[in-house]
């Protein structure tokens, strides 16, 4: 297995089969050529579908660590790399982000609700991160208290919704700081 880093991803490879990635964003002038310089944001961790459960998100986590350490920080948004810099001790210059928070709070709200309603990350832009709701929830009645309930330990308020064929699209905006 081998470790390739592409632009904004940091792939565990056999052959030419991606195994599971990493995707990444480079901040503040940083190119990642020389320790000490610029910003780099752990976004997600990924494994490709029937490759679940093999330890490949785990090598790829622990291969994109060390590559991050030629960054001046590390910010983390991705709730399984918080976890695994956590259970194996690794130590860094990591910056947990509000971000991270919010994915977090996706975690424990399907905890809680799952599969009745279900909460999934989609994407984040600037200050807003989109979340998409899907189960057999009661469409009728008291949809809306599922995207508030959402908003526990999350200062954020629902910016919007989108109701779907089978599913809602709910945009949130931060109202306290920087998603990272």
């Amino acid at each position: 297995m081998d470790i390739q880093v592409d632009k904004g991803k940091i792939k565990l490879l056999d052959g030419k089969k991606t195994l599971s990635w990493i995707e990444y964003e480079e901040g503040n002038g940083g190119d990642g050529e020389d320790r000490g310089s610029g910003e780099i944001h752990l976004i997600a961790t990924f494994t490709a579908k029937g490759e679940e459960r093999k330890g490949y998100a785990s090598k790829v986590v622990e291969e994109g660590l060390k590559f991050a350490e030629k960054y001046e920080k590390v910010k983390v948004s991705c709730p399984y790399i918080k976890k695994w810099i956590e259970r194996h001790g690794y130590i860094g210059n990591f910056e947990f982000t509000l971000l991270l928070n919010f994915k977090e709070e996706i975690e424990k709200f399907n905890r809680y609700h799952s599969p009745e309603a279900t909460a999934e990350y989609v994407r984040h832009e600037k200050n807003r991160v989109v979340v998409k709701f899907y189960g057999p929830f009661c469409h009728s009645c008291g949809v809306y208290d599922y995207f508030e309930d959402l908003l526990q330990d999350v200062d954020a308020i629902i910016e919007g919704y989108e109701e779907l064929e089978d599913e809602f699209i709910v945009i949130y905006r931060i109202t306290d700081g920087e998603l990272y």
